[in-house]
């Protein structure tokens, strides 16, 4: 018998036909993104209302004979056979079967396929299949509207995370109930004609307890108003714990059923573009993709605040972390995403976001913002699309622009600052054999240039409001504090400097202040990755439509 066994379990487990035949039956009742699930749904739904109706109004006696039979027999015949699929699909007992096949101890094996078969029979959605079977427990087929309102279960399984406090207050409640019952009845009985028995000593307690109060059975002595003062304190209280946990399961749920929602708004939606981190670069980036019309961003944002702002701002959000494995998965159930940005200023989460998109679709096109490039070599063995490294991208911008109006219009070139903004910059224009003059404020920024081999170095008395008396060439702003590159420029205009200002910036919110200012051109670092990140996209559509 055991060979047997095991040789049809094989041939199962080889059956394609099988295995299409229970994937079907499991997608179309479990899996709510199966796309004729919501047909089932709403035919099951049909007919519990249905049967419900009929139940009702045979009480009146005016429904037709033939329709308390379609119901008896069509309807329980129709449910039985839904228990028996879910039974079914609950676990597959052959694969079980095929890999404890060299296993010695058959009994055992049966064993724990009959209990993995057990465990799901006496789990409370099977049991209410099972009841709502019976024509005489119709009712019940209510309780079922769980299987088939995709909200109604979500809400149930949030419940079901908060077990464990339902289950302490359960204890909790049982406890109080009883104590004050077994007082309200050493107190009361004898002297209350309402109380008759210890069973309505209970029946009190927990009407108190519940805050309704019903008036039926109320305390006569003096100790049993205390005794029930208490036990409304102990109400309120157990009420407000009660709320407290619905409250944060709920909140928790819908959160997952927006995401969920938010999903099913990406799967109809064309040429997506998914940008996790909603950031000044990742603000950019969705703007400028917003203006071209070609692409349509998608922003994944863990912060709730970022979050709130990207959808003010108008963008389908998924409030969530980016490195969740599922929300990846479920995202590429459709082939309409080109290409997925990570922008996060943590350089091991960008990673991570790669190796995560990477590991689930090896196809899927990821660029990255690189923020140190030290890690250049770790961020290429992920297999990464794409890399902007910002200051390195401004970096490159503003020294061609330098250069250039520094050989044709024959102009020095002055930097306010020797800061990670300006000192490769400065390097580069050197190997060029461009002269800078630096002004710093601070000596340890002093000494870098200096110890960089710069002999054009100015320290300017942060005591002295006074400013470098300039009067012609470029000037270029790029201290670390954006408040100082304001005060520089509109110092300068006031000293009477007519020649261009350039100013570097890594803070979007000032460069309004910088124009008003006198600046004459912001290479702005979030701008110019924004332009390369969509530039590397749009390179990439072209070469894929080939």
């Amino acid at each position: 018998m055991h060979d047997f066994i095991v040789k049809l379990s094989h041939k199962i487990d080889s059956s394609v036909r099988y295995q299409k035949i229970k994937s079907f039956f499991r997608s179309l009742l479990e899996d709510i993104n199966y796309p004729y699930k919501k047909y089932f749904d709403a035919f099951m739904i049909m007919l519990i209302v249905l049967s419900i109706a009929i139940l009702i109004l045979s009480k009146t006696g005016k429904v037709p004979e033939w329709l308390v039979e379609f119901d008896l027999y069509f309807v329980t015949a129709i449910f039985a056979v839904e228990y028996l699929l879910r039974l079914w699909i609950s676990h597959d007992i052959h694969k079980y079967l095929v890999a404890s096949a060299s296993d010695t101890s058959s009994s055992e094996r049966y064993w724990a396929v009959l209990r993995s078969k057990l465990r799901y029979m006496i789990s409370l959605p099977a049991l209410i299949d099972l009841i709502a079977i019976f024509p005489k427990f119709r009712i019940l087929r209510l309780l079922k509207l769980y299987h088939y309102m995709h909200g109604a279960s979500s809400l149930f399984n949030a419940l079901l995370k908060k077990r464990f406090e339902f289950v302490f207050l359960g204890y909790m409640l049982l406890g109080v109930t009883f104590t004050f019952g077994s007082i309200f009845y050493l107190l009361e009985f004898g002297i209350n004609q309402a109380l008759g028995s210890y069973l309505d000593a209970i029946y009190w307690a927990l009407v108190t307890i519940s805050t309704v109060g019903y008036g039926d059975i109320t305390p006569v002595t003096e100790l049993g108003k205390i005794v029930s003062m208490f036990g409304i304190i102990f109400g309120i209280a157990m009420i407000s714990f009660v709320t407290s946990v619905m409250v944060s399961a709920f909140s928790e749920r819908f959160s997952e059923l927006r995401n969920q929602d938010s999903i099913n708004h990406v799967h109809k939606m064309h040429n997506v573009v998914i940008i996790n981190g909603y950031g000044h670069l990742g603000t950019t980036i969705a703007k400028k993709l917003k203006i071209q019309k070609n692409y349509e961003p998608v922003i994944i944002e863990d912060d709730e605040s970022k979050a709130n702002k990207a959808q003010q701002d108008g963008y389908q959000v998924i409030h969530a972390d980016g490195s969740s494995a599922k929300m990846v998965k479920t995202l590429y159930e459709r082939e309409n995403i080109r290409a997925m940005l990570t922008l996060s200023s943590s350089d091991i989460n960008n990673i991570y976001f790669i190796l995560n998109a990477k590991s689930i679709q090896s196809d899927s096109v990821v660029y990255a913002r690189m923020n140190q490039v030290e890690l250049r070599p770790q961020y290429e063995a992920t297999k990464v699309d794409g890399l902007v490294e910002p200051y390195d991208v401004i970096d490159t911008r503003a020294f061609h622009y330098l250069k250039k109006h520094s050989e044709e219009e024959k102009k020095s070139i002055s930097f306010f600052g020797y800061t990670h903004k300006s000192d490769h910059i400065c390097k580069m224009l050197k190997e060029e054999g461009i002269e800078v003059t630096i002004y710093e404020i601070g000596n340890e920024s002093y000494e870098a240039a200096k110890d960089d081999g710069f002999t054009n170095v100015i320290l300017i008395d942060k005591k002295n409001s006074e400013t470098p008396d300039i009067k012609d060439g470029i000037a270029v702003c790029a201290m670390n504090d954006e408040a100082l590159n304001v005060y520089y420029s509109i110092t300068l205009r006031a000293n009477g400097f007519k020649d261009e200002i350039v100013a570097l910036s890594d803070t979007k919110e000032d460069n309004r202040k910088l124009l008003l200012a006198g600046v004459s051109k912001i290479f702005d670092m979030y701008d110019e990755s924004a332009s390369q990140f969509v530039e590397m996209i749009d390179n990439n559509v072209k070469r894929v439509e080939r």
